[in-house]
């Protein structure tokens, strides 16, 4: 099954002491989407393996392993979580200090996943990732090795019609690249709530869980 993120913002109000819900949420979730690569990096899930355990690259250093939910949480978070009850998990929060002093562009870490005859003949025309499986099986798939499938795809052997042929591709990406989207959008939006709410970034926080 497929795991997804659901969150929350809160800024902290400091002459209460309390922390409050930023509505920022629904925005913030369009630019995360389902990348299990940023969920590796923020709280340690679906890190290196993907649907029924395949293997899509070595882990990540993750920010942290999940922390659960604050005690301070605002009561909206906390009904939020209730409402999901035990199909949320993996609880954790980290504020915006903690994701700006993450280390994404000088970190990176191998991927692996197979690719078909046509994808693997645009990679390795272009060098770009465009599609690829986390696992591939079926009667007509055969798996080969990559000096195979570059034979396969140079025309100098006439290949099986009936199979589908599928090699495995290890690649190596930067953290940044592998969460670009949540780095150049949503930390940005996150920065944004400190300077209107004149603010630390100690005090902006983003709360988490997950769900399979």
């Amino acid at each position: 099954m497929g795991c997804d993120i659901h969150l929350m913002v809160e800024v902290r109000d400091k002459k209460l002491d309390q922390w409050k819900e930023y509505d920022i949420a629904d925005e913030l979730l369009k630019n995360i989407g389902r990348n299990y690569n940023l969920f590796s990096i923020l709280a340690n899930v679906r890190n290196g393996v993907g649907f029924a355990n395949s293997d899509t690259g070595n882990a990540f250093i993750p920010i942290d392993n999940p922390r659960g939910v604050p005690n301070d949480a605002s009561e909206k978070y906390i009904a939020y979580v209730e409402n999901w009850g035990l199909d949320g998990h993996s609880h954790s929060f980290l504020d915006l200090a903690e994701l700006k002093k993450y280390d994404w562009r000088g970190q990176k870490n191998k991927h692996r996943g197979f690719m078909n005859q046509k994808d693997y003949a645009e990679y390795k025309r272009t060098g770009k990732i465009t599609r690829y499986a986390t696992n591939v099986s079926g009667e007509s798939v055969k798996k080969i090795a990559n000096e195979a499938m570059d034979v396969v795809i140079s025309g100098k052997v006439i290949p099986d019609k009936e199979a589908d042929y599928y090699t495995l591709v290890e690649w190596e990406e930067s953290y940044y690249e592998s969460a670009v989207n949540f780095v150049d959008k949503v930390l940005p939006a996150l920065e944004k709530i400190a300077n209107d709410c004149n603010c630390e970034n100690e005090d902006v926080r983003l709360l988490f869980f997950f769900d399979d």
